[in-house]
C-alpha cells in the first residue's frame, strides 16, 4: 500500500439528487489545513471551535457540486480558494449546509472506516 494519497473523487449524491464532488481521501496536508481552520489558540493551549468544525470539513473534501442559484443558474465552485469557497458556503441556507456536512462527514467516516480495515504495514503485513 502506497504512503502517497492519489487523488481521486467520489460522488455523493443529496436527497434532492443534487451531487457532490468530493475527495475520496486528504493528505496530510490537506488534513492540517482542516485542522487548522477547526482550532483556535487559547490560553496557550489549541482548542476546537465549535461552529468552525463543519465548515473545516466541507472545506477539506468537497471540490465541486451541481447546486444552482435562484435563477436555476449553477453556482461554480470548482478551484475556488478555500476563503472564496468559505463564502459560496456561507450563503447557503442552514438546512442545505447541514446536508451537505452531513454527508461529507459520512463519507469520510465510511473512508476512514474502509482504510482502518484494509490496514497493512509497508512491507504488506498485517499489524
Amino acid at each position: 500500500m502506497s504512503r502517497f494519497v492519489r487523488p481521486q473523487t467520489r460522488t455523493l449524491t443529496l436527497a434532492n439528487g443534487d451531487q457532490l464532488i468530493v475527495r475520496e481521501r486528504l493528505t496530510a496536508g490537506e488534513q492540517r489545513a482542516q485542522y487548522a481552520r477547526m482550532y483556535a489558540v487559547v490560553d496557550g493551549r489549541p482548542q476546537v471551535i465549535p461552529f468552525a468544525a463543519g465548515v473545516g470539513v466541507v472545506l477539506a473534501y468537497l471540490l465541486d457540486w451541481t447546486l444552482a442559484d435562484e435563477s436555476g443558474q449553477r453556482v461554480e465552485i470548482r478551484d475556488l480558494a478555500p476563503d472564496a469557497l468559505q463564502q459560496v458556503i456561507d450563503a447557503l441556507d442552514t438546512t442545505s449546509f447541514h446536508e451537505i456536512r452531513v454527508a461529507i462527514e459520512a463519507h469520510e467516516a465510511a473512508m476512514l472506516a474502509d482504510r482502518a480495515q484494509k490496514k497493512t504495514t509497508p512491507d504488506g503485513g498485517t499489524p
